[in-house]
This record gives structure tokens, sequence and C-alpha cells, in this order.
């Protein structure tokens, strides 16, 4: 049986959270501290649509990955890339669900800052549509990555309903032991213009099935740097040694009002 790091999240929470503006833009800023082969630090996770986010793959190589789901009536068109980036390839994907992937090597730093950008786009409906569609757009640095068409459904109206980062160990084959290599990551400069300014942050982690393994060597919380909503920032890492606080499921790191928890 394999033993991975556990799976842990940074979940954000908004001002305005129940805008109804269709278009949208957000950006997260990660800077990966520590990682091991077989790492996803997903920067934006975006439900119900994708995540997008940088890897080390089990051979060493570093990618870039941006994933929407399809999520459109049973039998219609499913996510779709229409435009991508020099150096990335598309394809599909299965297994947790199937969507349109964009992947290429990207070849990030220990300690570089990554500005993740998303924009979406609601596109012009025609009279025979059935369903409504977003162009989403996604930029890191001033690199490019892709434009996937979002194809909603009846489970989904928005391409984009809520924000989060996590950190994963996606290596579960039988004898692996991720759970003994950190893999750790620094999140801040966290904004969704149309829902107003980020008022908290929650913690949460996988803690059932393989991941249930790792949950003693998991921890997150807020880094000082300064009392504005620019300046702060968090952290999430799994794997290593054990931590020497239990962290709690859902649990607030950060208030606005507050500031670190």
């Amino acid at each position: 049986m394999a033993k991975p790091a556990s799976s842990v999240y940074l979940r954000y929470f908004f001002g305005n959270e129940n805008s109804q503006k269709d278009d949208g833009e957000a950006s997260v800023t990660v800077t990966v501290e520590e990682s091991h082969p077989s790492s996803f630090f997903c920067a934006i996770q975006f439900p119900p649509s994708g995540y997008c986010g940088v890897q080390e793959l089990e051979d060493g190589r570093r990618v870039a990955i941006f994933s929407v789901w399809d999520k459109g009536p049973k039998g219609g068109l499913g996510a779709q890339a229409v435009r991508v980036g020099d150096g990335f390839q598309t394809s599909r994907f299965g297994g947790e669900g199937e969507g349109c992937k964009v992947m290429g090597n990207f070849d990030w730093l220990i300690g570089e800052p990554l500005i993740f950008t998303l924009k979406w786009k609601k596109e012009v409906e025609s009279v025979n549509r059935k369903y409504s569609s977003w162009l989403i757009e996604n930029w890191i640095n001033d690199t490019f990555v892709s434009i996937i068409r979002f194809h909603s459904g009846p489970s989904a109206n928005k391409p984009v309903e809520s924000l989060l980062s996590f950190i994963e160990d996606f290596d579960r084959r039988i004898g692996k032991r991720g759970i003994y290599h950190e893999r750790r990551a620094n999140f801040g400069e966290i904004k969704w213009l149309e829902s107003g300014l980020l008022k908290e942050v929650r913690f949460s982690y996988v803690k059932v099935g393989l991941d249930a393994s790792g949950i003693d060597r998991i921890d997150s919380g807020c880094i000082p740097t300064g009392n504005t909503e620019k300046k702060v920032g968090f952290f999430l890492s799994t794997g290593g040694v054990a931590s020497p606080k239990p962290k709690n499921e859902d649990e607030v790191i950060w208030i606005r009002d507050i500031g670190c928890l």
C-alpha cells in the first residue's frame, strides 16, 4: 500500500462572494519552498470548472498545467482549448471526471514567485444554444498558457464559484512513501476582483483513504508579513517530519479584521 503525503488546502472567502457578474478575474501568487517528484502545487482551483498550477513529475521534470472539466449536457460539447501558448500541448483527461488539459514544460524554481492569473468571459449566446459558455484564460507571470471554452450544464451555472489552493502528492503506486518527503509552498496576493476584498482563509485536508496515513505531518498558517491585504501570506506543508501541533479540519487561520490566528 502507498503512503502518500496528505493533500492539504487553503480555502479563500471574499467580502462580496454573491456577485452576479458573469465575467471575472482572479489571481494568486505561489512560491514553492520544498518539492519532491510527484508533487502538484495548485495556485488556483476554481470550482466547478478546474485548476491551474505547477507540478514536479515522477522523473523530476517541471511543468505547468491548466485543466477544465466537462460540465455541459451529456452528449454535448465538452471543454475545449481554443488557443494554446507556445510550448504547451492540449489533451483530454479522464479518471476523476473528464475534461481538457493543457500542459507544458515550465522550468519553475524553488523560491520563485509565480503569479497565476485567471480570466473568464461569457460568450454571446445564440437562440439555439441549450447552455451557456465561457472562455477561461490562464497566464503565469507574463507567459500565456491557454484559453479553454467552458460549457455550463445543469450542475454548473458559472465557471468560477469559489477559489482554493492546494498541495498534492499524486504518486499513489504500491510501496511509495511520499509521506516522508516534505512539500511546502507559500501563497499570497490572493485577489478576486469582482468578489471584493479577501475576508477569511481556512485550512483543510483530506483525511480518508491513502491520505489518512499522513495527517500527522501536515501544517498551515498565516505569514505575518504586514497589515495590508496585499502583503498577507499563507503557507501549506505536507509530508516530512511530524507536525508539533495537530491541525483541525476547516480551521480558520486568518480573518481580515483580526489578522493571523
